[in-house]
C-alpha cells in the first residue's frame, strides 16, 4: 500500500486530518523497512512517520522529536500487542459491525470533505475500493477495542481507593476551574397548526412526485432541510438500531430495500425515507426532511410567559417551585431547575455569555439557548460562584474519583501488557 493509501487509513479508523497533511505526504516519503515485529504484525518506518507527522499537526509540536517518536512507537506497538491478545482470546467480530463502522468513517470523511466525489479524488480511489482495502483494519481496530472493552470497561474504585490516591497524588492534581452553579426554567416556542400544515403539504409533495418517478437523490439534493445529508442525495449511511429517533428507526426498519416510505414524522419534522440495503441489524436509509418552521409570534409567545415568570420570582415566589411546574426541560425540572455545578469552561457559549455579568441571586431576561438539537428560551437565576481552588476531598469527590479511575485504568493496562509481552513475540529494530 503507497503512503497516500497508508494515510487515508487513518482517516478510517476514526481520525479525520487535514488536508495539509495529504499534500504534504508527498514529501515525506522514505524507504520502507520494519521498525518492529509484534506476534504476526509488523509496524513499518511509513506507518510511523506518517503517525509522527499527524501528531506534530495535531499538536503543533516538531514531528521529527526523537521523544515523540518513541511515545508513538510504543503506543502504536501497544496496539498490536492487545490485537495479539484479542487474537489468542479468539476475539470475532461480526461482519455487519464492521460494515456499520466502516459506512460510518466513510461518512464522516465524505462530511468533511464536502460530497463522495471530492473524496475521491483526495483518496485517489473510488469509495468502493477504499471499503475493500480498509475493511480488514476496521476489523482490527474494533478487535482491540473489544477486549479492552472486556478488560476494563466495567473498571471502579473505591471510597477508599480514591482517598489513597488523593493522599498520594494532591499536590499533583490540577486546580478546579471556576464554577457555576446555575437554575434554570427552559421553554420551547411551540409549532403553529397552519405553519405544521405547510410543511407536511411540501413533504406530501415530494413524495407524490417519488411515487410518479422524480429522483429521489436529485429532491433529496434541492428540497432536504438536513445540510448533512442533502449533500450526498439524502444519504444517512449504514445505521444500527439505536442510532435514529424512535419514529425515524420503526419506519426505517420496516422497509424492504427500494421501497419508500409514507411521511413519517418526528421531533425534527417531516420526513420521506427510501431503504437502499438492509443488513441484520442495521439499515442504509436515504431520506428528505422538511423542517416545520417556528414564528417569530410563537418565539414572543414564549418569551412573554417567561418574563411574567421571572417578574413573580422578583415579587417572592419560589424559583425551583416555578421551575418544577413550568419548566419544559425534562432533565431539569424535577430538580428545581437545578444545572449542577459547572466548570466555566465547560458551559454551553450562550451559558458561559450570560452568568458572567450576573451577580448572586440575578436572574437574566429572557435568554436563547440551544437544547436537544432544537432551541429555547430560558431565564437563568446564578446560585453560586465558585473561585478556582485546589481539590478537596469534601467538595470535589467526583472530580478527585474520575482521576483515581483513569490512574488505576492506566496502571492496571500497564501490567496487563507486560504480561502480553511474555507471551507473544516482538522485537524492535532500532
Amino acid at each position: 500500500m503507497d503512503s497516500m493509501k497508508k494515510l487515508f487509513l487513518f482517516l478510517c479508523i476514526g481520525i479525520i486530518m487535514f488536508p495539509a497533511a495529504v499534500s504534504a505526504q508527498g514529501s515525506a516519503r522514505v524507504l520502507d523497512r520494519v521498525v518492529a515485529v509484534i506476534g504476526d504484525e509488523i509496524i513499518t518506518e511509513s506507518e510511523l512517520q506518517l503517525q509522527m507527522l499527524q501528531a506534530g499537526m495535531q499538536n503543533k509540536v516538531n514531528a521529527n522529536d526523537p521523544e515523540l517518536r518513541r511515545r508513538i512507537l510504543d503506543a502504536m506497538m501497544n496496539d498490536k500487542l492487545v490485537l495479539a491478545q484479542a487474537v489468542l482470546d479468539s476475539i470475532q467480530i461480526p461482519p455487519e459491525e464492521i460494515t456499520a463502522r466502516l459506512e460510518d468513517q466513510i461518512n464522516r470523511m465524505t462530511r468533511y470533505y464536502g460530497s463522495e466525489q471530492r473524496l475521491e479524488q483526495v483518496a485517489g480511489m473510488p469509495i468502493r475500493q477504499m471499503k475493500r482495502e480498509f475493511r480488514e483494519d476496521i476489523r482490527k481496530r474494533l478487535m482491540i477495542d473489544m477486549v479492552q472493552q472486556q478488560k476494563f470497561g466495567s473498571m471502579s474504585v473505591s471510597h477508599r481507593e480514591v482517598q489513597e490516591f488523593f493522599k498520594t497524588y494532591s499536590d499533583s492534581l490540577p486546580p478546579v476551574p471556576e464554577q457555576v452553579e446555575l437554575r434554570q426554567i427552559a421553554m420551547f416556542p411551540q409549532v403553529t397548526a397552519a405553519f405544521r400544515e405547510a410543511a407536511r403539504a411540501k413533504a406530501q409533495g415530494l413524495l407524490d412526485s417519488i411515487r410518479g418517478g422524480a429522483d429521489f437523490e436529485q429532491l433529496a439534493k434541492d428540497f432536504s432541510d438536513d445540510p448533512g445529508s442533502a449533500r450526498n442525495g439524502g444519504s444517512l449511511g449504514l445505521a444500527r438500531r439505536g442510532v435514529f429517533v424512535k419514529e425515524f428507526e420503526e419506519a426505517a426498519f420496516s422497509l424492504e430495500p427500494g421501497q419508500v416510505s409514507d411521511i413519517v414524522e418526528t421531533q425534527f419534522g417531516f420526513h420521506i425515507i427510501k431503504l437502499i440495503e438492509k443488513k441484520g441489524e442495521a439499515v442504509k436509509p436515504l431520506h428528505i426532511l422538511i423542517k416545520v418552521s417556528k414564528t417569530g409570534e410563537s418565539d414572543q409567545a414564549v418569551i412573554d410567559t417567561l418574563n411574567a415568570l421571572r417578574q413573580r420570582i422578583v415579587d417572592g415566589e419560589d424559583f425551583a417551585t416555578l421551575a418544577m411546574e413550568r419548566s419544559e426541560d425534562e432533565d431539569t425540572r424535577k430538580f428545581g431547575g437545578s444545572l449542577g455545578a459547572i466548570e466555566v469552561p465547560e458551559l454551553a457559549d450562550e451559558l458561559k455569555t450570560v452568568q458572567q455579568n450576573l451577580k448572586i441571586g440575578e436572574i437574566t431576561e429572557p435568554v436563547k439557548i440551544t437544547m436537544d438539537k432544537d432551541y429555547a428560551y430560558a431565564i437563568i437565576r446564578l446560585e453560586q460562584r465558585i473561585a478556582p481552588h485546589p481539590p478537596t476531598m469534601e467538595n470535589d469527590y467526583q472530580r478527585i474519583a474520575k482521576f483515581a479511575k483513569i490512574f488505576k485504568q492506566n496502571r492496571e493496562y500497564a501490567e496487563w501488557l507486560e504480561e502480553i509481552r511474555k507471551n507473544v513475540y516482538w522485537k524492535v529494530n532500532i
